[in-house]
C-alpha cells in the first residue's frame, strides 16, 4: 500500500531510507517509529511535512520506498494562528494533490487533517489529544484558535481513529461525532528500548519525571509540592525531571526557587530522547507523572516497557486504560500534593509491588502496545476506506 503521512515526525530514524540531507522539520518522535514500521513491513510511504527552514516546497528522496514532501511553515506560532494556518494548509494540500498516496494517514485534528481533507483523497485522520479540554487546561488564545481546528477536521474527515477510548468518547462528546471511531493506540519498538535491572531493594530514592511543558496541564507545580512532602519521609531521596520548562534556570526551576521546593531536583529539561530513556532505566526507581490529562501517555508507556513502576492521575483521561486499571501501575489523585506523595513513598518502600507491577507493566506493553501490531492495525483501517 502507498500510504501518505502527514502530522508532526522526528526523521531521524528514517535516513536509511533517504540518504540525502533534509531540513528540520516540525517533529514527534513516535510518528517516525510508525513511519518506519511501515517502511520496514513493506509498504511505500509518502511524508508530508512542515519546515520553518524552507521557503518553498521541497522534494527529497526517489519515492520507490519513501518520499518526503517538505512545506515550508511561518516561524511564529501566533501568525499561524491569526489566520488559522491557512497558508500551512494551502501549502500541505497541494503538496499532497503533487504526490498522492493511496490514502494519507493524518495525525492530530488540526492543519494536517484539514489539508488532507481538502485533497479530496481519502483522509484517515486520528486525534491524538481531547482538543477542547487540552485548549481549557492551557488557557492561551493560541491554544483556544488551533484547537478549534478540531471541529471542522474530524467532520469532514474520511474516517476517524483515537489513541484511547477517552480520546475517543471526548471526540463524540464534545465535537458532536456520531460515526464510528477506531481505537488504534500508540505502540513501542520494544527491541529499540533499555531495560531497567530488577528494582533495587536498597539505596537513595530516584523519582523521575518528564513533562512536555510547564503549566497548568502537566501539573509540574503540583509534582514539586508532592516531592518537598516526600522528603520529609524520605530525606535523601531525588528528582530528575525532564522536558520543555525544566532546565536548569527555566520557569520550573525560578518557580522551586521562589517556593522554596529546590532541595533535592534535578532539573535536566530538553534532553535527546534515546539519553532520556537511558537515564530512567539506569537511575529512576519510580517514574511520576502527574499530568492532569493524557490522551495517551508515552512516557508512561515507555516507562513501563523499561520497567520502571509508574504512579499517575486516576482521572487523567487514557492514563487508567494505560496502566491497565491499575494493575500495571499505581493510580492516584494528582490533584492533592498529600496524596501524591503518599502514594510516591510508599511504592518505593514496597519493594515486592515495584517488582510485581514492573513486570505486569512489560507483560501488559507486550501484549497490547507492540509498534508492529499497531501498524498492521492501521492498514487494516485504511484498506475498508481506500
Amino acid at each position: 500500500m502507498h500510504i501518505g503521512f502527514a502530522g508532526p515526525i522526528d526523521l531521524t530514524m528514517l535516513r536509511s531510507y533517504v540518504p540525502e540531507e533534509v531540513p528540520g522539520v516540525y517533529s514527534f518522535p513516535y510518528t517516525g517509529w510508525l513511519v518506519r514500521t511501515w517502511l520496514d513491513q513493506g509498504h511505500r510511504v509518502t511524508v508530508y511535512a512542515l519546515s520553518a527552514e524552507l521557503r518553498e516546497r521541497r522534494v527529497y528522496g526517489d519515492g520507490n520506498r519513501l518520499k518526503i514532501v517538505a512545506v515550508p511553515q511561518r516561524p511564529r506560532a501566533r501568525h499561524r494562528a491569526r489566520d488559522f494556518f491557512r497558508v500551512e494548509r494551502s501549502g500541505l494540500a497541494t503538496g499532497m494533490r503533487e504526490h498522492p498516496a493511496d490514502v494519507i494517514s493524518a495525525h492530530w485534528t488540526y492543519e494536517f487533517a484539514l489539508a488532507a481533507s481538502d485533497t479530496g483523497l481519502p483522509s484517515c485522520v486520528t486525534a491524538h489529544d481531547a482538543p477542547l479540554r487540552s485548549a481549557w487546561e492551557m488557557r492561551s488564545a493560541y491554544r483556544w484558535l488551533r484547537h478549534s481546528l478540531a471541529l471542522p477536521a474530524v467532520h469532514r474527515a474520511t474516517s476517524l481513529s483515537a489513541v484511547s477510548p477517552y480520546t475517543a468518547r471526548h471526540v463524540r462528546r464534545c465535537l458532536g461525532v456520531q460515526r464510528h471511531i477506531e481505537v488504534i493506540p500508540n505502540g513501542l519498538m520494544l527491541d529499540a528500548l533499555p531495560r531497567a535491572e530488577a528494582p533495587r531493594c536498597h539505596g537513595d530514592p530516584v523519582f523521575a519525571s518528564a513533562l512536555r511543558g510547564w503549566g497548568r496541564l502537566k501539573n509540574g507545580t503540583g509534582l514539586l509540592q508532592a516531592f518537598r512532602i516526600v522528603r520529609e519521609t524520605l530525606p535523601a531521596a531525588r528528582l530528575l525531571v525532564f522536558g520543555d520548562g525544566f532546565g536548569p534556570g527555566g520557569p520550573a526551576e525560578k518557580w522551586a526557587n521562589e517556593q522554596g521546593l529546590r532541595e533535592g531536583v534535578e532539573f535536566i529539561g530538553p534532553t535527546d530522547h534515546a539519553m532520556m530513556l537511558q537515564r530512567l532505566a539506569r537511575e529512576a526507581d519510580v517514574l511520576v507523572h502527574p499530568s492532569r490529562v493524557e490522551c495517551f501517555p508515552l512516557t508512561i508507556l515507555e516507562a513501563m516497557a523499561i520497567g520502571v513502576p509508574v504512579v499517575a492521575g486516576a482521572r487523567s483521561g487514557g492514563v487508567p486504560w494505560v496502566l491497565n486499571g491499575g494493575l500495571a501501575g499505581v493510580l492516584t489523585d494528582i490533584g492533592d500534593p498529600a496524596t501524591l506523595a503518599l502514594s510516591m513513598t510508599a511504592l518505593f518502600r514496597d519493594h515486592e509491588r515495584r517488582a510485581l507491577l514492573a513486570e505486569r507493566a512489560r507483560k501488559h506493553v507486550a501484549d497490547n502496545f507492540q509498534l508492529q501490531d499497531v501498524a498492521r492495525a492501521y492498514i487494516d483501517w485504511f484498506g475498508k476506506v481506500s
